[in-house]
């Protein structure tokens, strides 16, 4: 099989929709000869922050010297960003194999989307030689693909609204589903700062017979120059004197737990220094977490899609760049609450360029409309995100920045036309690489 086709087979299992719960997937690795017991697992969850945090332990345990693994979703641009090894991506080859090889059980169990990702990821884990591989959760965690691991740490970031629909509509229901990944005698991290949340945790904990650990709450305060944030989270030597390219308060609390992480991993025999730590930290790629792309015009990306994250997203700007105003533009997948998104976004921008992203599960042009309108936004719309790009980057003066946020597809399909006009010499982006995959 041909990776094209490959590729077309897989996102054709969309049709499928979402299948919460275990028995698909139980029975494709079984088929498989459940190559997730083949190495030891880091398991993710959380709200927002979690892709963050996988790829933080990710660059550690690389630094450490460990042929480790990583499992993150949705993609920018490619599908093989979502598995990696230190080699870099999965490449076409194994992605091609794989699908060939399984495609006819995969008709035949229905196996969704997300379940044959999932699987791919531990299938190509285990032909790499994976030592430790850190697993992001799609959603929720109970009854998440991932939960068949038996990982050797949990980790749960923070909880907030997302997924309403299926995951519940109060964040303890949420945290509900969310403690689903926590397991008899696997120690668990957690970020979470709200006391009944916490007390969730704990108690869950207590049933399985596990411990429950969190970091201190770190100093919120940090220095930023050179494209990296300067920050300590604590006063050990693993937490003191970071550096790192992901920037803003909420990226602190994200190192935060990834240092607790590595102090955990070092009890379970895991062992990690603090050198790889912060090498670590410095070195982390995490594309579209407020980076900066171009300097003339500059242009920031950011994958902040609801609420929690459109807030995190103004305060980083705020203290980055002051009391400057950016084109914003933004497209989103389905969801209840744009009308608060857009008053988050509405304190920096001076114009938006309201789009939609091309996703099955993209929201109505409409909604958006309305919470911009709502917000007091001046704007324009462009169904195209190739052509809400062209429109911001026309309406910018030239001491003016471009903030493209919202869904992945939104700023994935923006990526492929920032390196369109790069490639036309018509802008001049940073690298060519915007993602970890150049061409």
């Amino acid at each position: 099989m041909r990776y094209d086709d490959a590729i077309k087979f897989v996102y054709g299992l969309e049709l499928f929709g979402i299948k919460m719960g275990l028995d698909n997937i139980t029975r494709f690795l079984d088929h498989l000869g459940n190559p997730q017991n083949s190495f030891q697992s880091i398991h993710v969850a959380g709200t927002n922050g979690k892709g963050s945090v996988c790829s933080i332990l990710f660059s550690i345990l690389k630094a450490q010297g460990y042929n480790a693994g990583v499992f993150t979703s949705p993609h920018l641009v490619d599908y093989r960003e979502r598995v990696r090894t230190v080699q870099g991506a999965i490449d076409k080859k194994s992605v091609a194999e794989f699908v060939g090889k399984h495609r006819q059980f995969i008709v035949d169990a229905r196996i969704t989307f997300f379940e044959i990702s999932t699987a791919l990821a531990f299938w190509y884990f285990r032909k790499m030689g994976v030592d430790v591989a850190v697993v992001e959760v799609g959603l929720g965690g109970r009854l998440d693909a991932t939960n068949i691991l038996k990982p050797r740490l949990s980790v749960i970031t923070h909880i907030d609204f997302d997924h309403t629909k299926i995951l519940g509509s109060t964040l303890e229901k949420i945290a509900v589903e969310k403690a689903g990944i926590i397991k008899s005698g696997v120690p668990l991290v957690t970020g979470e700062r709200r006391p009944e949340l916490y007390e969730l945790f704990r108690e869950v904990c207590k049933e399985r017979r596990t411990t429950i650990t969190r970091p201190a709450q770190p100093r919120k305060r940090y220095s930023f120059s050179n494209g990296l944030m300067r920050f300590d989270v604590s006063r050990t030597p693993a937490g003191s004197g970071l550096s790192s390219s992901l920037v803003g308060f909420h990226q602190i609390d994200n190192a935060a737990i990834a240092v607790k992480c590595a102090e955990v991993l070092n009890q379970q025999g895991i062992k990690i220094n603090d050198r790889a730590v912060k090498m670590g930290l410095r070195r982390i790629r995490w594309p579209a977490r407020f980076q900066l792309v171009s300097k003339q015009p500059e242009i920031v990306l950011d994958v902040a899609h609801n609420p929690d994250g459109a807030r995190a997203l103004v305060s980083t700007f705020k203290t980055v760049y002051g009391d400057r105003k950016v084109i914003l533009v933004c497209g989103f997948l389905e969801r209840p609450d744009f009308d608060i998104m857009m008053q988050e976004f509405a304190a920096i921008t001076k114009r938006a360029v309201i789009t939609r992203p091309q996703a099955h599960r993209a929201a109505e042009i409409e909604g958006v409309i309305w919470g911009a309108t709502n917000a007091g936004l001046d704007f324009d719309v462009k169904l195209v995100v190739a052509d809400a790009v062209d429109r911001a980057l026309k309406l910018a003066a030239k001491d003016e920045m471009v903030l493209i946020c919202g869904s992945h597809y939104t700023v994935g399909e923006a990526i492929t036309r920032l390196k369109q006009l790069h490639s036309r010499k018509r802008l001049n982006l940073l690298s060519a690489d915007i993602t970890y995959i150049d061409g």
